[in-house]
């Protein structure tokens, strides 16, 4: 019941867009394609680029390609705003990443004054990869000859990814700014899905280190579980160091973006 009633609000609200798509004109036939460089990313770092082409007068196909090379968590300071937890935002102060993303959409526009015109909405699928490396500290309680007990801090490098698939709808509009160059404002494009991953440590551990870090795990997974999408963790301690999985945890992803193209 529930698909049926979610596929029938995605036809009503496409609806609208599909009775007056028209073939394209013998002169229109010649400028099908699109190629845009969104320059929104480039705050967050991301080098993103698209590509849009035209099927009728008002429903097109595209993809958009971006990449990410590995630096620190974009936005980072946003981030911890949320998290009211010393642990967890010194792991994202020094949090290390890179993505690559890849997101096929088809476009309905509803504008008659002619192709790649006027306001637009998108569903798309996307599949995004995440590499993330980061220093891991947590602390050890050594016996100190008997007389008592003092912490230690110890380092374990992580390293990993993380995969994702998401599917959503975009909603913008595009712009003639001349007669081969364009504007896309890709206003707001919510989507959700699910994530998976892995990350690894290698460090030599003895029975006192593995035991404090599990303990530091535990707090790590419970921390993850607390985020407001819930990243489900699992992981393994032993003398070699640390195994995480990422199980299959719910995902959300935002697409904006502000683009100059050019039709040819």
């Amino acid at each position: 019941m529930n698909k049926l009633l979610i596929t029938l609000l995605f036809v009503s609200i496409l609806t609208p867009f599909l009775p007056n798509a028209q073939t394209l004109s013998p002169k229109q036939n010649g400028r099908k394609n699109i190629v845009k460089f969104n320059t929104l990313t480039l705050l967050g770092g991301k080098f993103s680029f698209e590509y849009e082409h035209l099927l009728t007068d008002r429903i097109t196909v595209g993809t958009a390609l971006s990449l990410r090379p590995k630096k620190g968590l974009p936005f980072s300071s946003t981030v911890k705003n949320t998290i009211d937890d010393e642990e967890l935002n010194d792991l994202i102060d020094n949090f290390k990443s890179s993505n690559f993303s890849i997101t096929p959409e088809i476009r309905f526009y509803a504008s008659r004054r002619g192709p790649f015109r006027g306001f637009y909405i998108a569903p798309y699928v996307k599949y995004a990869s995440y590499g993330a490396s980061l220093p891991y500290d947590f602390e050890v309680d050594v016996e100190d000859q008997g007389t008592g007990y003092y912490s230690r801090t110890e380092t374990i490098p992580l390293n990993g990814s993380i995969q994702a698939f998401t599917a959503g709808i975009s909603f913008g509009t595009h712009f003639k700014l001349a007669r081969n160059i364009y504007l896309d404002w890709r206003i707001l494009g919510p989507g959700y899905g699910t994530s998976k991953g892995a990350v690894s440590g290698k460090m030599n551990l003895n029975t006192e280190e593995q035991s404090a870090l599990r303990e530091s795990m535990e707090e790590l997974k419970a921390d993850m579980g607390d985020l407001p999408l819930g990243i489900i963790l699992d992981y393994e301690v032993n003398d070699n160091g640390a195994d995480i999985k990422i199980l299959r945890s719910p995902w959300a992803s935002i697409r904006t973006g502000f683009s100059i193209g050019y039709r040819f």
